[in-house]
Order: C-alpha cells, then structure tokens, then sequence
C-alpha cells in the first residue's frame, strides 16, 4: 500500500519523520511523482501538514528537500 504526492515540501516532512520513499515517478513531463510507503500515522501526520501543525526540524526538512532534488536530477 502506497501514498502518491506530487507535493515536494509535504514528501520532505514526511521523510523527516522517518516515512520510507519507495520511489520516484518522472513518466508526467515536468512533474514528479513521488511514491512512499503507506506506513501507521501517515495519513495523520498529513493532515497535520496541511492544518500547518506539523513539526520538524529545519534543518533535516532542508536536507530532505536538497535530497529529492538531487534524486529528482540526478536519476534517469
């Protein structure tokens, strides 16, 4: 079972929180999509993103985000 998010800030939260990326999917011109394992608490830890309640340290969230760009890049 897997979560889809197009959305690269919601993915980097995601992953500062320990949520697992199974993959990428480049197939839409100019747009990724980024494919995670659909884990416990994810769906809560989603929402709180979107209520603008979610935590997490800056710099893991900035490190997250220069990693997907660099995966986003970088891979065919």
């Amino acid at each position: 079972n897997y979560f889809y998010s197009h959305d690269i800030g919601l993915v980097a939260d995601l992953l500062c929180q320990n949520f697992e990326l199974i993959s990428l999917d480049k197939a839409i011109r100019n747009k990724v999509l980024f494919i995670l394992k659909r884990d416990a608490g994810i769906d809560t830890e989603i929402k709180k993103y979107w209520d603008f309640k979610s935590s997490v340290d800056a710099q893991t969230y900035f490190n997250q985000i220069k990693r997907l760009k660099n995966q986003i890049f970088s891979s065919n």
